[in-house]
């Protein structure tokens, strides 16, 4: 197969990847950070206040970016599911078209462009984390057009490039914080380290300099200047200090309690090779170039090189929390050195050979995990594991085990085909088991389209015990307020003294049937085991 060919075939699977990853739209929201945050996006429109977020209870310790796009996602196309997740399933299209361009800008040849976008476009967790609205992907991608300003800026000594490369930044802390600007300045230092015989005059990079700080700052600071003085000390604190957001993060964990420092340094290392599979064995192969491309590399080599080992050192290095969503930042750069390996192992039997047995592993122990996740669950957990785990498992290891048998025939391409296919056919098959069990996952649009017209304007909804695990999901969907209890006296209490809705978990309807006066009525009985009563009129 010519290169020309070859690369007219990556950017066909990678249209197919594009397929797959806009079929996530109508997926079920399982992750309850979705609907929390679509609950503040949708508070922007109701007061119109687009600088300040408001929850009950909880301040909200996330800069304004994923809560603007969301907003405007609403404003445009209405609250939905679906806009809900829409502007991240156009973030990460946009994505796997700049890796390309950051890689043509890093001096890939287009046949390396194309399989680095078609990497990133399919691993497994990038697929993923597409279906789950947070800050992690638009971070991600500000960060890598952030990169490609700065490679863009090396070559050409634009000072726009630079500026654009600044700008990028400021969206990248407007997402994630400060940690947007250490990611962004770390990337900067070294590029500048990795260039430095062929920089512009000092009194001109000094100039230019200047110049992107000022794009910087104008753009990010003002927002951070309006919480303090609009929140004082626990804005402060939250975003600049010893808070969730906060210098302090990276030195302390927030959300999890991991495991001794000198383990936790390795954590993220089993991740990475999970999280781009079916490309991790030719990600391994390609490690031992590494040393190589730092040393003796091109200006854009030696750049990618080491924008990859600084992001995945300083997740490591850090003692705050170990979460895998976290090192999606380093995706872009990890595919870029896959996808160079990928195209360099299509002329090199012998390594190709090596990059086969690697993927037989991952291929039997998917196949194993996935039998092993079913048969120790629960039989309604494991129905649902079946239909939706299993499937994409299956498929997954099976793309891996023809890459393995192909490449070990010295068919690269073909080895690459199947690889993509099966994480395709994988990841289709979720999908599809996802969209089948819609109801168990998110019972709650059901359960709040049933509640609607069975309650009168201003009635609370109350969830009762395991039904308060899905408060967020409730504060969305709603349209009324909604509280948590866990005691059946609480129940009993609220129950006679105001007209209201409850959720109530299956396994402690008929205990709580016979304590409650009056008789509940029942509204609607979720897949979910969680049953909707009212305490007046009549069940539909």
């Amino acid at each position: 197969m010519h290169a020309a060919t070859r690369v007219r075939t990556w950017y066909g699977l990678m249209a197919l990847a594009g397929l797959v990853i806009l079929g996530t739209l109508p997926l079920p929201h399982v992750d309850s950070d979705a609907p929390l945050y679509g609950k503040i996006a949708a508070n922007v429109l109701a007061t119109g206040d687009w600088l300040s977020f408001h929850h009950p209870g909880w301040f909200v310790d996330k800069p304004p970016v994923v809560f603007w796009l969301m907003a405007g996602s609403f404003k445009m196309l209405g609250i939905s599911d679906v806009t809900l997740r829409l502007w991240q399933v156009i973030l990460a299209l946009a994505l796997v078209g700049m890796t390309a361009q950051v890689a043509r800008a890093a001096g890939w040849t287009p046949e390396e462009a194309a399989l680095s976008a078609l990497v990133l476009a399919t691993s497994l967790q990038f697929i993923y984390q597409t279906t789950v609205p947070q800050q992690d992907l638009p971070l991600t991608f500000f960060l890598t057009l952030a990169a490609l300003g700065l490679l863009r800026y090396l070559d050409r000594h634009s000072p726009a490039w630079l500026a654009a490369g600044a700008a990028s930044a400021a969206a990248a802390v407007l997402t994630k914080g400060i940690a947007g600007l250490g990611f962004f300045g770390l990337a900067a230092v070294l590029a500048l380290l990795v260039a430095r015989p062929g920089l512009p005059r000092p009194e001109r990079l000094l100039g230019h300099l200047v110049l992107a700080a000022g794009v910087f700052a104008a753009l990010a600071v003002p927002w951070f200047a309006m919480g303090v003085i609009r929140q004082g000390d626990q804005f402060v604190q939250t975003f600049l200090t010893s808070g969730t957001l906060g210098l302090g993060r990276f030195f302390r964990p927030a959300i999890s309690t991991p495991p001794p420092y000198w383990l936790s340094v390795f954590a993220y290392v089993p991740l990475l090779l999970v999280g781009l599979l079916p490309w991790t064995p030719l990600l391994l192969v390609g490690l031992g170039d590494l040393p190589r491309l730092v040393r003796l590399g091109t200006r854009g080599q030696k750049f990618v090189a080491v924008w990859f080992v600084a992001f995945f050192a300083l997740l490591s290095l850090s003692s705050g929390d170990k979460v895998f969503r976290y090192l999606l930042v380093c995706f872009p750069p990890a595919a870029l050195l896959t996808g160079r390996t990928a195209a360099a192992l299509l002329g090199d039997a012998r390594r190709l050979r090596l990059a086969a047995w690697i993927a037989v592993v991952p291929g039997i122990l998917m196949v194993a995990a996935g039998f092993l996740m079913v048969w120790m669950q629960y039989a309604p957990q494991r129905a649902l594991l079946a239909g939706v785990v299993l499937p994409t498992v299956a498929a997954t290891a099976a793309g891996l085990i023809g890459f393995a048998v192909a490449a070990l025939r010295g068919r690269g391409p073909t080895a690459v085909v199947l690889a993509t296919l099966g994480i395709l056919a994988g990841m289709a098959l979720f999908e599809r088991g996802m969209l089948a069990h819609a109801a168990v996952l998110n019972p709650w649009p059901a359960i709040a389209a049933a509640a609607a017209p069975a309650a009168g304007e201003g009635e609370r909804a109350v969830l009762y015990g395991r039904a308060g695990e899905g408060f967020n999901f409730a504060h969305f969907y709603f349209d009324r307020p909604v509280v948590t209890l866990s005691r059946p006296s609480e129940l009993a209490a609220v129950w006679a003294r105001e007209r209201i809705i409850a959720v109530i978990p299956l396994e402690q309807y008929d205990d709580l049937a016979r304590a409650l006066t009056p008789a509940p009525v029942v509204i609607h009985r979720s897949p979910a085991r969680l049953v909707l009563v009212t305490n007046h009129g009549r069940a539909d």
